[in-house]
């Protein structure tokens, strides 16, 4: 899954410029040949996995063939994919079951954007919303509101809200806190910032609110991540 840049993949014979918000599938044993360019900036993630190929769950999504699929810039791909990682990495109970589900939820996601991507009606307020999570994914930190956002960009609070939750899967304000969660995580992760210092860095005056908002959207408090993850990385 290309997350942000481009890549060029080779699929079925033939090279593909591969853009952010695409998928590729390779099938078992096809070669895997792909070129990633300093200057393209590409952010990309990768899942190997075993099954047949006439699995119900590919057969069902339309997912069973080697090809590139538009599936559009989502941030849940984003926490399935590190959170398989994490999983992989602390090796708790039951990981490889665990990991299994959160895939089957990554394949009908992906099943289910293509689908709407492929609805010429989808992409009436597409621009809009494109602009939209590029100012949110630049600033996450600001501290506006959503009514304010639409008014300074004379869009329709109402239809804002609708095209944008129905485009990345989720209301503006939840977008927000999941970017500033993932650059949480990022800044955890260096112990010359105390915990108070990366909430005030990713828009949280509060401490405690800012700790309660990441047990939430991570599933445990963020002085156990900074543990975890240093141990992990040593």
């Amino acid at each position: 899954y290309v997350a942000d840049g481009r890549t060029k993949f080779q699929i079925q014979g033939e090279m593909h410029t591969v853009s952010r918000g695409c998928c590729v599938l390779y099938r078992p044993y096809e070669p895997q040949y792909y070129e990633y360019h300093l200057s393209d900036h590409a952010d990309v993630y990768w899942i190997h996995f075993s099954c047949d190929d006439r699995h119900p769950l590919l057969k069902q999504t339309g997912m069973d063939s080697g090809a590139v699929y538009e599936v559009g810039s989502h941030s849940d791909y984003v926490r399935l994919f590190e959170r398989i990682i994490l999983e992989l990495q602390l090796k708790k109970e039951y990981f490889s079951e665990s990991n299994t589900m959160r895939l089957q939820e990554l394949l009908l996601l992906m099943a289910r954007n293509r689908d709407r991507y492929s609805n010429p009606d989808f992409y009436t307020y597409y621009p809009q919303v494109e602009e939209a999570i590029r100012r949110f994914q630049q600033s996450p930190e600001a501290n506006f509101t959503i009514k304010e956002y639409a008014k300074e960009n004379k869009l329709n609070y109402y239809r804002f809200i609708d095209s944008f939750t129905g485009i990345t899967g989720m209301a503006p304000r939840q977008y927000i806190i999941s970017i500033r969660m993932s650059k949480a995580r990022e800044l955890l992760d260096n112990e010359a910032f105390s915990v108070a210092d990366v909430a005030q860095l990713v828009g949280y005056e509060n401490p405690l609110y800012f700790s309660r908002i990441f047990k939430k959207a991570v599933g445990m408090p963020p002085t156990e991540y900074r543990s975890i993850n240093n141990h992990c990385h040593k």
